[in-house]
């Protein structure tokens, strides 16, 4: 697909509590991937945009090759992670879905992020 750039994702391993009680965070890794990121269309931010109203952050959706984990996703990993954080254009998005478009013509993954402010802990 020619529509695809790069794009760098952060991935973070889960930290863990050490032998005095204190916590460690996990380590982070970036990976780039090929991939085409978009604003959402007005019917998806209905559906994905959650009841309690966090309009005032921006979401995108994600086309690639490369699976992308959730946080939801993340919790079943072997190896314990969080949830992929994507750099676009100076800013941090927060992967919240990603579904399998596997059909064996044109396979790939459909990710919706939602921005992750400065102030937001992830």
């Amino acid at each position: 697909m020619g529509f695809r750039r790069s794009v760098t994702i952060e991935r973070t391993s889960l930290g863990t509590i050490d032998d005095n009680g204190r916590y460690q965070k996990g380590t982070t890794t970036t990976l780039t991937i090929q991939a085409s990121v978009q604003p959402l269309s007005l019917r998806e931010q209905s559906t994905i945009i959650s009841p309690d109203g966090a309009r005032n952050v921006s979401y995108v959706k994600i086309y690639t090759d490369t699976p992308l984990i959730t946080q939801s996703a993340a919790k079943g990993q072997v190896e314990p992670t969080m949830a992929d954080i994507v750099q676009y254009l100076g800013r941090r998005f927060l992967v919240i879905q990603c579904d399998a478009y596997q059909s064996g013509v044109i396979s790939h993954y459909r990710a919706y992020a939602k921005e992750v402010l400065a102030d937001d802990d992830t």
